[in-house]
């Protein structure tokens, strides 16, 4: 005998994700909460502590790096709709014929995407789990990333493709020199 009836255990659909998401973002009392905010399946609000400074900076190193060696957008806080609710990837970059198949959402200022961009980056910070980070490449992979990535705060970065990980990125030719140069941005400020 189950206690929920199979109707009320049904997730909001991606367009109704979005359209909350779009009421979030217009709430007033929601616009300077010193947390991120993420909707669950459900549609319902989950904070998190706000990035620190070192977490942006190597999310802002990951823009320039993507945008300096594959063109296109990169940027972050992007929010992609996923099986679990409405996920916000630190960071994401949309290839060229991405952006022009979504072109009315980039045009209109649209809430989310509704399909990953290739690829989806998530920042660890002391505030995460690794199996948390896990969870949400496996989010973006089955909402259409190509790859999916964890950025450690040493450099080290873990890619993730459809068949699991992977040693390294498909997306970036030369990896190795590619991690050196952002395991060199990612260094603390003052440290030589």
């Amino acid at each position: 005998m189950s206690v929920v009836s199979p109707a009320a255990r049904k997730a909001f659909a991606p367009a109704e994700l979005v359209l909350r998401w779009a009421g979030v973002l217009e709430d007033p009392t929601l616009r300077n909460l010193p947390y991120r905010i993420e909707l669950n399946k459900w549609g319902h609000i989950e904070m998190t502590p706000p990035a620190s400074p070192r977490h942006m900076s190597i999310a802002s190193s990951l823009v320039r790096l993507l945008e300096d060696r594959l063109g296109s957008k990169a940027f972050t806080e992007c929010a992609i709709v996923t099986s679990g609710g409405l996920r916000v990837a630190d960071v994401v970059w949309c290839s060229t014929a991405f952006l022009a198949r979504h072109v009315r959402i980039w045009e209109e200022w649209a809430a989310a995407f509704q399909e990953a961009p290739e690829l989806c980056i998530e920042v660890m910070s002391p505030s995460n789990t690794y199996g948390e980070l896990q969870e949400r490449v496996q989010l973006y992979l089955d909402a259409g990333a190509q790859e999916a990535w964890i950025v450690h705060s040493s450099g080290q970065v873990d890619v993730f493709g459809a068949e699991a990980s992977r040693s390294e990125s498909r997306l970036v030719t030369d990896w190795a020199r590619w991690l050196a140069t952002l395991q060199e941005l990612t260094r603390s400020p003052g440290r030589g």
